[in-house]
């Protein structure tokens, strides 16, 4: 769904019980964290690291991992009405042979990660 240009993401959530415990968001790290995150940012071998850490279930396959790495990590920036800066959308197509792993490569993606679809 969009509105105004700026993608709309639907938050449901179906539970029996919800109680807040704690108000915690990405802009309010603690020095270890942001400290961490800037020693990773050097590390010459960061771009191994993440693509291991995809699908680790899945052997192999560096070149798919490689390519939803960087697509997971990029994308040219839109300035929509109101001056909202966003990335823009992303898109992948997987195409090989059946038993591949095409579909646990995207199934995983998208349970990771909030904004892809």
């Amino acid at each position: 769904m969009q509105k105004n240009n700026f993608p709309v993401f639907h938050t449901f959530i179906e539970a029996n019980n919800i109680k807040k415990v704690l108000d915690h968001h990405v802009s309010e790290m603690d020095s270890t964290e942001l400290k961490k995150i800037k020693e990773l940012s050097r590390d010459p071998l960061i771009i191994k690291r993440i693509v291991k850490s995809i699908c680790p279930s899945i052997y192999g396959h560096d070149n798919i991992k490689e390519a939803l790495a960087v697509a997971l990590f990029s994308g040219v920036h839109k300035v929509v009405n109101g001056g909202q800066r966003l990335r823009g959308d992303i898109n992948v197509l997987l195409m090989g042979d059946p038993g591949l792993g095409k579909s646990q490569f995207l199934k995983w993606i998208t349970e990771k990660f909030d904004r892809c679809v």
